[in-house]
């Protein structure tokens, strides 16, 4: 009995530690959070980012759910050269499971921009930071508590004498960007985190492995038209892990930026449809006004959790808000 609560619990940390990295399901809309290259990448010169997530909850009493926050810009900018550097932060909570098994991931990306031309750019950029995670021991019975009598909750339970750990971590990418002046954008990035494999002992053994990740990204309006598109793919592989997903947003321009208004981006409804390779079917809305962007996504779930997930999948939810600052001196002509 013993050794089988014990492998069950260490079971489901280990899986909980395979499935808790960066799995959102709208991982475009902050990049920086797997590729510390792509920080100052967007538009405008300052970015804020925070989103929410829970999944399983039609699995589970105690769903896995996940919130992070980011900010990001764009300094030692100069009016004689176009290269600049990209600084950020971001700090990604998790939770999952009756024995509150936790992850907390804090990194300060910083990227180097250069500029080919107008339209070409590469970066490159490391990400320092901090990865911790711990088990409540709280939350988990064990056979010892019980005296023979009764249950015991003051006694203390057994298997895992550290209940937790955390290293310095590191991460590093390069990201590629294509833009033209009609503000059709290509990306491309690659990046490697958890480099030094830091090692996040319980009471066994483990490393956590280095985590490779592509991606690729695009939006085009079509000529003339209030309609464009938006593909984006990414593949992620950690160890005997994979994550891969590819498919596209639908673009519907309701309002064209201006250069003298509040409205210096453009008000856009769009729609997305992804693939979650043998995981998931994942919808998406997302409505940008003003710099401020609002997106939901919903998870639907094609594989073997099907018979209890009852394809049930994932809620996710995202707000970002882009600041650009002395907009005037920006577009003077």
């Amino acid at each position: 009995m013993k050794f089988t609560l014990l492998s069950v619990a260490l079971t489901t940390v280990l899986f909980a530690s395979a499935q808790q990295g960066n799995n959102f399901s709208m991982w475009f809309k902050n990049n920086l959070q797997h590729n510390a290259a792509s920080v100052g990448t967007n538009d405008n010169d300052i970015r804020l980012f925070t989103n929410f997530r829970s999944q399983y909850f039609s699995v589970t009493d105690k769903p896995f759910q996940t919130i992070s926050a980011s900010v990001e810009g764009k300094i030692l900018r100069s009016q004689t050269r176009k290269n600049y550097f990209g600084l950020g932060a971001s700090f990604i909570n998790d939770m999952s499971g009756d024995g509150r098994y936790m992850v907390n991931h804090f990194t300060l990306p910083i990227s180097y921009h250069i500029f080919f031309n107008d339209e070409n750019s590469i970066s490159i950029g490391v990400s320092p930071g901090l990865y911790q995670r711990s088990l409540g021991n709280s939350s988990l019975t064990w056979e010892s508590q019980w005296n023979g009598y009764a249950f015991n909750p003051n006694t203390s339970p057994e298997g895992l004498n550290n209940s937790s750990a955390s290293n310095f971590d590191l991460g590093a990418g390069i990201f590629y960007k294509f833009e033209t002046r009609e503000k059709n954008k290509v990306y491309l990035g690659f990046s490697a985190n958890h480099i030094l494999e830091p090692k996040l002992d319980f009471n066994v053994q483990d490393n956590m492995y280095i985590r490779y990740m592509g991606q690729f990204g695009m939006s085009h309006r079509f000529y003339n038209s209030d309609f464009g598109i938006s593909p984006q793919a990414m593949a992620m592989f950690q160890g005997p892990n994979r994550n891969i997903i590819f498919g596209t947003n639908f673009d519907y321009y309701l309002q064209d930026a201006s250069k003298r208004t509040t409205f210096y981006t453009p008000t856009v409804f769009s729609f997305g449809i992804y693939h979650r390779v043998q995981d998931a079917i994942v919808l998406n809305f997302q409505y940008s006004f003003k710099g401020m962007t609002i997106a939901a996504s919903y998870d639907s779930n094609v594989n073997t959790m099907l018979p209890a997930s009852r394809s049930i999948g994932g809620f996710e939810i995202a707000f970002v808000y882009d600041i650009m600052i002395n907009r005037k001196g920006r577009f003077i002509y």
